[in-house]
């Protein structure tokens, strides 16, 4: 595959990589049951923005949604994550908007559990964060069709001392290009 036809979610160098635990049961039980739209599902994800102190937000779609490179985004003025905040945010289950109940302009958060980044197993199968943080871009998908349907599955090895399967995803820095 040539520079050119590169896919945007494999831009840029890879300097790090992020720890997930994470089971295809839990996405299934979270995105399934809490986000069976695709409205509720798009509506979460505008609700992450907000709760990143966005202004403004932007819902572009791919005019066929049913093709293979058929995407949806959502693109905000959101005070971003760096490389730290990325690999906290992909702490399934956890989520620093419990402990801290407003943002840094003062709004109340919306989200407070750490899931709805799993809404997005509902729209499609990859999630592919794009943000930008002390004047550097940084990005990582999760791909779901790379979730493990079972401890030890799919070359995932299993993080020690749970029983969740673990996955990495590679965490890249990106040039403004």
């Amino acid at each position: 595959m040539t520079k050119a036809e590169e896919k945007f979610y494999e831009k840029g160098s890879v300097s790090d990589e992020i720890d997930v635990a994470i089971s295809f049961q839990i996405i299934g039980l979270f995105s399934e049951g809490l986000y069976s739209s695709p409205n509720k599902a798009i509506e979460e994800l505008v609700s992450n923005a907000f709760d990143a102190d966005a202004s403004c937000v932007h819902t572009v779609m791919s005019p066929d949604r049913s093709g293979d490179d058929a995407s949806i985004a959502i693109l905000d003025n959101g005070s971003g994550m760096d490389a730290a905040g990325l690999k906290t945010h992909w702490i399934v289950g956890e989520s620093a908007k419990l402990a801290n109940r407003k943002t840094a302009s003062g709004r109340r958060m919306i989200g407070k559990f750490g899931i709805g980044k799993l809404a997005a197993y509902v729209l499609g199968t990859r999630l592919t964060h794009i943000s930008k943080s002390g004047g550097k871009f940084y990005s990582t998908t999760m791909d779901f069709t790379k979730v493990p349907t079972a401890p030890g599955k799919g070359g995932i090895s299993s993080n020690a001392g749970t029983a969740q399967p673990t996955m990495k995803l590679p965490l890249f820095e990106l040039t403004e290009n």
